[in-house]
């Protein structure tokens, strides 16, 4: 399926609200999907990765790439000793690249990955999990970016069941108060 950039962070965003992230991590996350889709890269997918792995209780907080990234938004030096779903953590790179004036190169045991001055992200060898992970300077070619989001209808799907926690429930009194369409044309 094809969605327009903002439709994909929306959604994306309500998830890991859903998720229980904080409203500020949940637009981080959502902002990190959209430069991903922009580069071509399965960033919904890589979120509800995650996403499914730390409600299994499967990640540490400390290897949030979610939480690393915005620390390192933030100019703080956070340890990126673990990571689950590094390709998370690659949108977070871009202002940093552009504030250093060099292509950044992400790299772990497993994972490699790079964020260029014009906002491409490359991910050149994928892990849903890595350690030792390390920022270097790099040299990278110009990207081409998108602009329309891909994604499978199953990971739209799975992604709105996080969606959904974030909605207050319909009740007998909030519609007598207003909420929803009443019964205006409803025959």
């Amino acid at each position: 399926m094809s969605y327009s950039m903002g439709e994909i962070e929306s959604h994306c965003r309500k998830a890991a609200r859903g998720a229980g992230f904080s409203f500020g991590e949940a637009e981080e996350a959502g902002q990190a999907v959209r430069r991903l889709s922009a580069a071509g890269l399965a960033g919904a997918e890589a979120l509800l990765a995650y996403l499914t792995a730390r409600e299994a209780g499967e990640t540490l907080d400390s290897s949030c790439p979610i939480k690393l990234g915005c620390q390192l938004v933030d100019g703080a030096s956070p340890s990126l000793a673990m990571c689950h779903t590094p390709m998370l953590l690659l949108p977070f790179l871009s202002p940093l690249a552009e504030a250093q004036g060099t292509a950044l190169l992400l790299q772990g045991t497993v994972f490699k990955g790079l964020a260029t001055l014009d906002g491409g992200l490359h991910v050149i060898h994928p892990a849903a999990q890595d350690s030792d992970l390390s920022l270097q300077s790099a040299t990278a070619p110009s990207a081409d970016l998108v602009w329309r989001a891909t994604c499978s209808r199953d990971t739209y799907a799975a992604l709105d069941a996080f969606c959904q926690r974030t909605y207050a429930p319909e009740t007998e009194a909030s519609r007598a108060k207003g909420a929803g369409a009443g019964n205006d044309g409803n025959t």
